[in-house]
């Protein structure tokens, strides 16, 4: 073939592949004028055309959230959330952590056929009394698909970063722990709260006017009297003198203080029989972590803890 011959070919080939081509982008469908309505149709679906419409996905695979962002001691937080393709028979598991790590809450629960869920959780419960930061873990699927999600609420309010109490309670620190007791006061004001575990008592001051009365809502975790495994009475000082007339109204996990003090009255002091250690859940740790310990040396060793005689 000669070298014209080829370029005539050639030639033939590319105008056959302009002809061929140019039907498909020059010409604009029918209904697409102005631009933007044939662009709005591509999205929408809405053009008479066979373009299938975008779909943008709004939901997550997982969410979980809470009524509330902060809420006081003794309350009920409110959850619900969302999780995208049901899994048949496959729980959620949800999970609340304090601002120490310390595991408060742990449940299980089915979503319905939409895949919404919701549940409440007490805030009632011995191990909330640490005001702070939880974080609420959601974890659903199988391992190779697994998905998770996560919200924070507080216990207390926050301010600056640090965690204070409600207007409504008292903040009792021991240690690095804080703790929020619910309060009402007539006839004066309340000016602070401070809390001993080597003298199992709560001390609150206090600038009165007039006649008037404290209650205290006091978690039995923080401050309690026992006599065994009954309730015993606590010892109250009004102004450093024995206060006899007072009411105590008990609960599964508090005790409610109605005490009447007089008008000048500086100091109203609670005295129990047992109270929050100084170092919480850390020193039971390391407590426990010791009678492990001896007790495996022992084994090991040989070791007696007891004479023989």
């Amino acid at each position: 073939m000669s070298t014209h011959k080829e370029y005539a070919l050639i030639a033939i080939l590319v105008t056959a592949a302009v002809v061929g081509v140019s039907p498909a982008f020059a010409d604009c469908p029918p209904d697409c004028t102005p631009k933007a309505n044939y662009t709005q149709g591509l999205i929408t679906g809405s053009n008479p055309t066979t373009v299938q419409p975008i779909i943008i996905p709004t939901v997550l695979p997982l969410s979980i959230s809470t009524d509330k962002t902060v809420y006081s001691s003794q309350a009920v937080v409110d959850v619900t959330g969302h999780v995208a393709n049901v899994i048949p028979n496959v729980p959620i598991t949800l999970r609340v952590v304090d601002s120490q790590g310390n595991i408060v809450y742990v449940n299980q629960l089915s979503p319905d056929t939409s895949g919404n869920f919701e549940t409440k959780i007490s805030t009632a419960s011995p191990l909330w009394t640490s005001s702070g930061t939880y974080t609420l873990y959601a974890q659903y699927g199988v391992q190779q698909g697994m998905r998770m999600a996560q919200t924070q609420f507080s216990i207390g309010t926050t301010v600056s970063g640090a965690a204070s109490c409600q207007p409504t309670q008292l903040a009792a620190t021991v240690g690095s722990e804080q703790y929020c007791i619910d309060y009402s006061i007539t006839g004066g004001k309340a000016t602070g709260a401070t809390l001993s575990s080597s003298s199992k008592s709560l001390t609150v001051n206090i600038v009165s006017t007039t006649d008037g009365q404290l209650t205290l809502t006091i978690p039995r975790t923080v401050l309690d009297a026992k006599a065994g495994v009954h309730d015993d009475s606590f010892f109250v000082l009004v102004n450093g003198q024995e206060k006899d007339s007072f009411t105590d109204t008990p609960s599964p996990s508090a005790r409610t203080l109605t005490i009447p003090f007089g008008a000048g009255t500086e100091q109203v002091e609670v005295i129990g029989t047992q109270a929050v250690p100084e170092f919480g859940a850390v020193a039971a740790l390391v407590l426990a972590i010791a009678i492990v310990s001896i007790i495996a040396v022992s084994a090991k060793t040989g070791l007696r803890l007891m004479p023989r005689y």
